[in-house]
C-alpha cells in the first residue's frame, strides 16, 4: 500500500513548506508527497492550498492577487503549533515556489493538487515538469475538471487523479447500478471512506475501480475538515477495504506504529 504525505505532512510541520517536504523525505524517501498549487498575480506557481491566506499566514489576502514577492513576505508557519507553541512566529518561513521544489527535490515522487481554476497554471506546470522533473514521478490531481481536461489534452500519457465530476458520476451511478456507463478515465480514484454521514467506499465503488485496474487512494473522512490516516488501526481498515494508497498528516507517527 502506498503512503502519501498529505500537504507535506501538515500534522508534523507547516503545510506546503520546504521543511515539511524535508521531514517527509527523512521519514521515508519512498513515500509520495502531496502538495497544493496556486498561481500568483505574476504567474508563478506556489505551494498553497486556500485562495485566501489567513488560515495559514494570519494575514487575510487573496493569494492570486499577490505577486511572488508579496507572497514570500507572508509567514507559512504563522498558525502552526508544536508543543502548544507557535514556533514559527518569531522565525517565519516562506511559501515556496513549485520551481524551487523541483530544483531541491528532483527525484522525489510528488502528487500535485492544482487548487486554482486558472488555465494558465496548466501551461506553467507543463513547462516546469518538462524542465526539471520526470513526468513518471508525478501524479496530477485537481477538483477542477477543466484543469485536468486541459492537461490531458496536451499530455495524455501523464498520470492523473479523477477530478470531482468524474468521481461523483461514478459514485452516484454505482448507487443506481449504472456504474458501467460511467467509466473512470483517470489513473487514480481518490475518495474518502465517509463524506459527512454517507459511506463512499462501498463494495461496488471499490470493485468498480479494481475491475478497471484503477488505483484507489483514500482518506478517512471528508467534511468541514479532512481526516486522514494517522494510525496503524486506520491503515489496516483501509487495507481491508481494498485501498491501494492512503493519505496521512503524520508520517513519522504512522511509520513508528507500522514498523
Amino acid at each position: 500500500m502506498e503512503i502519501i504525505c498529505y500537504s507535506c505532512g501538515r500534522g508534523e510541520n507547516p503545510e506546503n513548506t520546504i521543511v515539511g517536504i524535508e521531514h517527509c523525505q527523512t521519514v521515508n524517501p519512498n513515500w509520495r508527497i502531496e502538495m497544493d498549487i496556486q498561481i500568483t498575480r505574476d504567474e508563478k506557481l506556489v505551494l498553497f492550498h486556500d485562495y485566501r491566506t489567513k488560515r495559514i499566514t494570519g494575514e487575510d489576502k487573496q493569494i492570486n492577487d499577490l505577486s511572488l514577492k508579496e507572497v514570500k513576505q507572508l509567514n507559512a508557519g504563522y498558525h502552526f503549533k508544536a508543543n502548544d507553541q507557535y514556533i514559527y512566529r518569531s522565525n517565519p518561513i516562506q511559501i515556496p515556489e513549485l520551481e524551487t521544489v523541483f530544483k531541491i527535490f528532483p527525484d522525489t515522487q510528488l502528487v500535485l493538487d492544482i487548487h486554482t481554476d486558472n488555465l494558465l497554471a496548466t501551461t506553467k506546470l507543463i513547462a516546469l515538469i518538462e524542465k526539471y522533473s520526470s513526468a513518471d514521478k508525478i501524479i496530477i490531481v485537481s477538483q477542477y475538471d477543466r484543469i485536468i481536461k486541459a492537461l490531458k489534452a496536451k499530455k495524455p500519457h501523464w498520470k492523473y487523479g479523477a477530478p470531482t465530476n468524474e468521481a461523483k458520476n461514478m459514485i452516484y451511478s454505482s448507487f443506481l447500478y449504472l456504474d458501467s456507463f460511467f467509466p473512470i478515465k483517470s489513473n487514480i480514484l481518490l475518495l474518502p471512506q465517509m463524506a459527512g454521514k454517507i459511506k463512499v467506499l462501498t463494495k461496488r465503488v471499490v470493485n468498480h475501480a479494481k475491475k478497471r485496474n484503477k488505483l484507489l487512494w483514500t482518506w478517512v473522512h471528508e467534511g468541514e475538515a479532512v481526516k486522514n490516516v494517522d494510525s496503524k488501526t486506520e491503515l489496516l481498515q483501509m487495507k481491508e477495504i481494498g485501498a491501494d494508497g492512503v493519505f496521512t498528516d503524520h508520517p513519522k507517527k504512522l511509520l513508528s506504529e507500522i514498523q
